[in-house]
């Protein structure tokens, strides 16, 4: 069960929970993302493929030189409400130089849909990745994953043991997974303005939240967070990080100082950033 903290007012925990509040000038990081995003489809090949029905079950595969190369699946945040695979392009540049094929995966938005359905598409995609992974010029046995906020959520979930037993997913194509700056206890989420547009319920946050839903052993996990996020939203993190490895999983967490919630992803921006550098090592390609 989540530990119980003390109470926030309103307006404390819209500050804890929502990373716009928490960083001012957040549209300025959006845009450097966004300028990267477009010079990186300009630079390299990628071709958009549908993995799904829905209006958004699309992915964008950036190919690596090589044939049978790693491959790479980045799944985007936005509070499963906002933003999109093409805002964050920049991660091919980082990853394709480095030889590994790099999938960036859309989904619906609420409140286009709900988050249980948004999660079983996520669960849907990654299926269909695993299973194309040899037609998208990648090593099927050599898949890693990574998300940011939401996207660490949704990658979370896919990874619980007890979501295995209902509806298995192919998880020993699976290497490692990174969590970046994620949040897995959806409590908190039922008090936050953009519920609005979520529409969480009370109901559903007992199967929506990782924290209640420990993660198979099998995948070795990396959980990171900016030190200068909110202390509620880093403890989403550390909370989970430490659930991981009381249930078995290869679990390494760390508080990255000197960012916060939207400059964390710009250590993904270039081939030698720090998260970059962490999935070419998930992947096999660096010590």
């Amino acid at each position: 069960m989540p530990i119980a903290l003390p109470a926030l007012s309103p307006e404390e925990h819209e500050a804890q929970y929502n990373p716009r509040i928490a960083v001012p000038d957040t549209n300025a990081f959006l845009e450097r993302g966004n300028a990267l995003s477009a010079q990186a489809r300009t630079r390299f090949e990628y071709r958009e493929l549908r993995y799904g029905p829905g209006p958004l079950a699309t992915l964008d595969v950036f190919p690596a030189a090589r044939k049978n190369a790693p491959i790479h699946v980045f799944v985007h945040g936005g509070y499963w409400r906002a933003l999109d695979k093409r805002d964050y392009s920049f991660v091919a540049a980082a990853l394709v130089p480095q030889g590994i094929t790099t999938v960036l995966m859309n989904y619906d938005l609420c409140p286009a849909v709900s988050l249980p359905d948004l999660v079983a598409q996520f669960r849907a995609g990654l299926r269909w990745i695993c299973e194309h992974a040899a037609e998208l010029g990648g090593d099927p046995a050599n898949i890693t994953l990574s998300g940011h906020s939401a996207g660490a959520h949704l990658v979370a979930t896919a990874l619980a043991a007890d979501a295995q037993l209902r509806d298995p997913l192919p998880l020993d194509q699976i290497r490692g997974a990174l969590l970046i700056s994620g949040i897995y206890e959806l409590a908190p989420v039922l008090d936050v303005s953009v519920n609005g547009l979520i529409r969480l319920t009370p109901e559903q946050v007992d199967a929506m939240s990782p924290m209640r839903h420990p993660p198979v052993a099998s995948v070795p996990l990396d959980v990171v967070v900016g030190a200068d996020e909110p202390p509620r939203w880093v403890e989403q993190s550390t909370d989970y990080a430490q659930m991981a490895r009381g249930h078995g999983a290869a679990c390494h967490d760390e508080c990255v100082p000197g960012h916060h919630h939207f400059s964390i992803t710009e250590l993904m921006h270039t081939p030698d950033g720090a998260l970059a550098r962490l999935i070419a090592r998930l992947a096999g390609v660096t010590a």
